[in-house]
This record gives C-alpha cells, structure tokens and sequence, in this order.
C-alpha cells in the first residue's frame, strides 16, 4: 500500500526516500510536513494542499497538479522539470505565502500569467520557464542560470536578478522599475534596443 493515499491528512510527518512515481492522490493535506529524498515523479496530486512544507532533494519532475494549493512551502536542491504551475489553484486562499525554491532544477516549468509575488528562486537552475504576463514583484531569482526564459507584459518590480546567468529581458515589454541586476546584464538590455554605448 502506498505511503500517500486519498484524503489523507498528514501534520508534522517526515517522509523519506519515498518511491510514488505515476501515481494519482487525491484530496489530501499536508501541513508541516517534510519530504527528504521522495521520487513523486510523473505523479498527480490533485485537490491537495501543501502548507508550510519542506521538500529537500526530491524529483519532482512532471509532477501533475491540477486544483492543488501551496502556500509557504521551500525547495531545496529538488529536480523540478516540466510542473505546469498554473493547474494549481491560486485562487482559493485569501493569502497565499510565497514558495521558495534554493539550488533546485526547474527547466520547461511554467508560471504564465500567475501571481507570485516574493517568490524565491535562487541559485535555481531556470532554463526555458515561462514568465510571461506573470505579476512577480519583489522576486528573488539571484545567482540563478535564467537561459531561455521568458519574459513579456512580466511585472518584475524590485526583483534581484543579482549574479545571474544568461538573463535576456526586453525593457519595452516588461515591468522593471527597482528591479536590482548586474551591470552587465543592464547594458545588453540597452544594447539590444540599439542604442550604442560609448566610454
């Protein structure tokens, strides 16, 4: 029997090293807990919550989750490809308290068009993720590798692009005002709408 099941209800519990890949949970709650060497993989957590949880050197990759809810959960070191974000359900909660995700790898995930503002994502690994149209004021993506992301109609006040790799974002279609980014990686910025820098 698996160690997740339908309309569970977990509270401060420590899962390891738990093997759940292309399963399907439902309806359940899980509040404090803890998640340590999981491989939930290609799995569906649908119509579930996560509050205040913990997932260290997890593979979450293509991890399904339509309807489910996070508030105030942290990824460290997780392997994280292709999650569509925005099946979540962002909705439900009068507060929703940001996610932080710390060296994890997040490459092909999208978060169009969401509202996640204070999200942490530093020293990620963030190749091709969708931003567009997604309101991420106060962001914190520093020392991350951000190649191929996309960025249009992005809301990226105050955010720290500090130490980041291969950052690209167009200043005509993006949201940038108190925005905190390498010297550098301003001057591509204006170089790319033509203007010519000179010493």
């Amino acid at each position: 029997m698996s160690v997740f099941t339908d309309k569970m209800d977990a509270f401060e519990e420590r899962f390891e090293n738990v093997v759940l890949q292309k399963s399907k949970i439902s309806k359940s709650d899980f509040e404090d807990c803890t998640f340590v060497g999981c491989d939930l993989s290609e799995s569906q957590f649908s119509s579930c919550r996560f509050i205040r949880c913990r997932f260290e050197n997890c593979n979450l990759s293509l991890l399904k989750l339509p309807n489910t809810q996070f508030s105030d959960v942290e990824f460290i070191e997780c392997k994280m490809i292709g999650i569509d974000w925005t099946k979540c359900d962002w909705q439900s909660r009068l507060e929703v308290e940001p996610m932080r995700f710390r060296g994890s790898l997040l490459n092909d995930s999208s978060f169009f068009g969401l509202s996640i503002p204070n999200t942490v994502m530093k020293e990620c690994r963030i190749k091709e993720v969708d931003f567009r149209q997604a309101k991420l004021q106060n962001a914190n993506f520093s020392h991350s590798d951000m190649e191929g992301a996309l960025f249009w109609d992005t809301h990226l006040e105050n955010a720290d692009f500090s130490g980041c790799e291969n950052l690209l974002l167009d200043m005509r279609t993006c949201h940038l005002k108190g925005a905190k980014m390498g010297r550098y990686d301003a001057l591509a910025m204006m170089s790319s709408l033509g203007i010519v820098l000179v010493d």
